[in-house]
């Protein structure tokens, strides 16, 4: 049956749901209201369903049909992403990806979304543009890129944020540390050698979820050594400079372990971000590609999916993130 419900039913269905009167919705789809009544009738015994009730004003959607809007106004969406991206490949005219990534997402991560880019839009321009969280969303409100990897979260009303992975955060330390026998690290033995990070001005935000977060197990980040890439850190740490925090699927030099911290969960997640536009449909499409192309290491899964208040939006965690 559900086969019969098809893009011109949603349109229908949609527009008479916003509208709530099935003469005005007929006028913006240029139907006369018996073929807008028809539509609608054969989408309700398509599902089957009774997605509307008529009263003093017009029409009122049922439970059933509330239930169905949201679904509606998504797939009426990516589809005219589709078409405007099939339009653009035929054309020729699919955008350059300007794209920046800050410098603690993974290579990766970068180049799997370069390559899926390429995928959706073949011969087309990409530009790579690293640098600090920052300074790239200052980019994307000033239009010098047109999209972002970054970690999450980030302060801004006009972003579309669609998340693609999620990790643990682990404690990196030396292998002949005495902490580094145990499969999991107390707070209070960390408690002021948790001194290597990045500037917090690179990214103010995250640093204040993780500091805040260490800051109730009584650990808190000391700003001694800060470090510019992941690979900086795990040298310091090398060097005996203190601890740092790392992405649970890092690899680490041979010298140094990670480790979880007792009572203590940090979640790193890595997002895909652009400006909301109707121009951005390309964005939305790799934005979708990204989340469907990314998988959640069994060894991760478990823990991640503990979080419940962010398991819903995310439903995948990507392997290659370190």
């Amino acid at each position: 049956m559900y086969e019969l419900v098809e893009f011109r039913h949603l349109r229908s269905f949609l527009t008479v749901a916003q509208e709530g009167n099935f003469t005005r919705a007929a006028d913006r789809l240029h139907l006369t209201q018996p073929a807008l009544s028809i539509q609608i009738k054969q989408m309700e015994d398509g599902i089957p369903a009774q997605l509307f009730v008529r009263d003093k004003t017009g029409v009122i959607l049922t439970p059933a049909g509330m239930a169905l809007l949201d679904y509606a106004e998504h797939a009426l969406r990516h589809h005219n992403q589709v078409l405007d991206a099939v339009q653009a490949i035929d054309r020729g005219t699919a955008p350059p990806l300007i794209l920046g990534y800050s410098l603690f997402i993974e290579q990766a991560l970068v180049e799997r979304t370069f390559a899926s880019y390429q995928k959706l839009f073949p011969e087309s321009d990409i530009r790579p543009s690293p640098q600090c969280t920052t300074q790239l969303l200052a980019w994307l409100g000033d239009g010098a890129i047109n999209a972002a990897l970054v970690t999450t979260p980030v302060k801004a009303h006009d972003l579309v944020i669609q998340p693609i992975a999620r990790e643990r955060l682990l404690l990196c330390l030396r292998k002949d540390d005495p902490l580094a026998s145990a499969d999991t690290i107390l707070p209070r033995p960390i408690a002021g050698r948790l001194n290597i990070t990045f500037d917090p001005k690179q990214h103010p935000e995250l640093f204040s979820y993780l500091d805040s977060t260490l800051h109730r197990a009584g650990i808190g980040i000391q700003l001694r050594h800060l470090c510019t890439t992941p690979q900086d850190a795990q040298w310091m740490v090398k060097q005996g400079f203190g601890y740092a925090l790392v992405r649970e699927s890092r690899s680490l030099d041979p010298e140094l372990v990670a480790r979880p911290i007792a009572g203590v969960e940090l979640i790193a997640e890595s997002a895909f971000v652009y400006r909301k536009s109707e121009s951005a449909s390309h964005l939305a499409l790799l934005a979708c590609e990204l989340r469907n192309a990314v998988r959640i290491p069994a060894t991760a899964r478990k823990k991640v999916a503990r979080e419940a208040g962010l398991r819903d939006r995310v439903p995948a965690q990507m392997k290659l993130l370190g």
